[in-house]
């Protein structure tokens, strides 16, 4: 209990300080799935890229330094899932929650600004008929922030996840949103 309260005071401390730097952002856009069936390559339909396979991303950001932020995300993939059902790999619709922690290096452009990032983050698989699964994964990517005003501006982001399940899940997801800073 007193290490709740510690981390609490500590938080409500901190809150001054990250409202100077923070940013909060929605991000919408769709998502490709990579395949990893085996001897699926080349049929038709498993690697189009869809919008109706949707991404929903929310964010929270704070500066660590002028040019670095670290991001937590939480967000919704909508896509085909892999699964082993013991005997064959099969692909059923469903979805991927993800949590990530991200560190993102941003640079001054001529139109706002543009970054690289990276982080870690745990996926969780879910499809009906099929037992969800945990597991942790990598995501890299690109970003660019186009400034409407001081506080707000749209983001546009392109991000490569690989998740570590027993069938290796990989995609790559194409979204833009709203960044709003405080």
């Amino acid at each position: 209990m007193k290490k709740a309260l510690l981390a609490a005071a500590l938080v409500l401390l901190a809150l001054p300080l990250s409202a100077q730097t923070s940013q909060f952002g929605i991000l919408f856009g769709g998502v490709k799935r990579l395949n990893d069936l085996p001897n699926s390559q080349g049929q038709k339909g498993i690697n189009d890229f869809q919008f109706g396979d949707s991404v929903k991303e929310v964010f929270f950001g704070t500066r660590l330094e002028p040019d670095t932020m670290f991001k937590i995300k939480v967000g919704q993939v909508t896509l085909p899932v892999v699964y082993n059902n013991g005997t064959v790999f099969a692909k059923v619709n469903g979805k991927i929650d993800h949590i990530d922690a991200i560190v993102d290096y941003r640079f001054s452009e001529a139109f706002g600004s543009g970054g690289i990032f990276g982080g870690v983050g745990m996926y969780r698989s879910s499809a009906p008929g099929v037992a969800d699964d945990t597991n942790g994964g990598l995501n890299a990517g690109v970003n660019a922030d186009f400034p409407l005003s001081r506080r707000y501006g749209i983001m546009v982001e392109g991000t490569y996840h690989w998740v570590r399940t027993t069938v290796r899940q990989r995609f790559i997801t194409a979204t833009a949103g709203l960044r709003i800073s405080f």
